[in-house]
């Protein structure tokens, strides 16, 4: 058997919550409600799991210059 919960939301708080994110946070928020959503959820999992490492900076344009 299972347990139903209802949360009532207005959109106003939801846009004043949106609106306090910092630029990074909502770039992030933009990517995961897109269609790359659960490609970008899986990475930042992995990254945080220690299952891969990020590249820096520095690694990504060693040879651009």
């Amino acid at each position: 058997m299972g347990v139903g919960v209802m949360v009532e939301l207005k959109v106003e708080d939801i846009a004043s919550s949106i609106k306090k994110l910092d630029k990074a946070d909502k770039e992030t928020l933009l990517l995961l409600l897109s269609d790359k959503g659960k490609e970008i959820a899986k990475r930042v999992k992995d990254i945080k799991t220690k299952k891969v490492k990020p590249m820096t900076r520095e690694e990504i344009f060693q040879d651009v210059l």
